[in-house]
């Protein structure tokens, strides 16, 4: 595909494609803006099965063709071109992270974020836990009692516990540091003899007193945006933590065989779809009507 040589190409690629629009996303592997120009992409990623059950609900009659470029760097670099009218019949798609709070968002037709920090707080809610361990399970979804409240104090508990992290995480990322270890996440959670996850506060206390060593003090100072810890986790980390309650519940309490992470996520997303789709999911369902009135096609 070296035609994609220049921007026209890049607007031209649909018709390669055979499809509407083009989108570019983030997930799997990073690949650098010259390469993506040169044709290179993965089309299978779990970002690519979020964002597709998403146009689907929203854009059932169009034809898309997904491309994960890894780097959120990269989408914007795409983003940049849409919104200064270089380049079309393109869409950008990518995780809001902390951008509505650091004046970084890109608002243009044909850009669109996710409601949460990342397509993770989207999908892995607690009403899709709820519906993807009665389907993984087998359970009515009226007979789970005993699991939908280990759910709920499971959620309250990390609410309370990653709260404060989350604010210093947001505060940190203004100058682009971070308050959790972006590759080494699955520290944060602690699993004590096979029993249920928890939140590490050990590894949260040192991850504070890096912080501390690291950045001038000043920066850590209280800001006034709001914040939701289940919305603004970092998703990564939040998406281990669901996954870790959901085998347990499965494993442990129902004594089923061990769950694969990315056969949980492609349940979760196929229920976080459906919930979606049913209105059920009141925010996130108005959050995606306004992105995808600025979608065109």
């Amino acid at each position: 595909m070296s035609f994609r040589r220049t921007e026209s190409g890049l607007t031209n690629l649909y018709l390669f494609f055979g499809v509407d629009t083009v989108v570019y996303l983030e997930g799997g592997s990073s690949i650098c803006r010259d390469d993506v120009d040169q044709g290179l992409y993965a089309d299978s990623t779990q970002d690519i099965r979020f964002w597709q059950t998403i146009f689907n609900i929203y854009r059932s009659d169009k034809k898309y063709k997904f491309c994960s470029v890894g780097s959120k760097e990269t989408v914007k670099s795409i983003a940049t071109d849409i919104m200064e009218g270089r380049v079309n019949n393109v869409i950008a798609a990518m995780d809001r992270d902390f951008d509505h709070i650091n004046g970084r968002l890109l608002v243009a037709n044909n850009i669109i974020y996710t409601y949460g920090y990342s397509w993770e707080n989207d999908a892995w809610n607690k009403a899709a836990l709820r519906e993807a361990f009665c389907s993984l399970s087998g359970a009515c979804s009226t007979k789970i009692n005993t699991e939908a409240e280990i759910i709920d104090e499971y959620f309250h508990e990390i609410t309370l516990k990653l709260r404060g992290a989350i604010r210093l995480d947001a505060v940190l990322s203004q100058y682009d540091n971070s308050f959790f270890d972006r590759t080494s996440f699955m520290r944060y959670v602690e699993i004590k003899r096979n029993g249920m996850p928890i939140v590490n506060l050990e590894q949260i206390n040192n991850s504070l007193a890096e912080v501390r060593n690291k950045v001038d003090g000043t920066i850590l100072r209280k800001n006034h945006f709001v914040l939701s810890p289940l919305i603004d986790c970092f998703g990564h980390l939040l998406a281990e933590y669901v996954y870790r309650i959901l085998s347990y519940l499965l494993e442990k309490l129902r004594k089923n065989p061990k769950l694969p992470k990315d056969y949980a996520s492609s349940m979760i997303v196929e229920k976080f779809g459906q919930l979606l789709k049913n209105d059920l999911l009141p925010d996130i369902k108005q959050h995606y009507n306004s992105e995808f009135s600025r979608v065109t096609p």
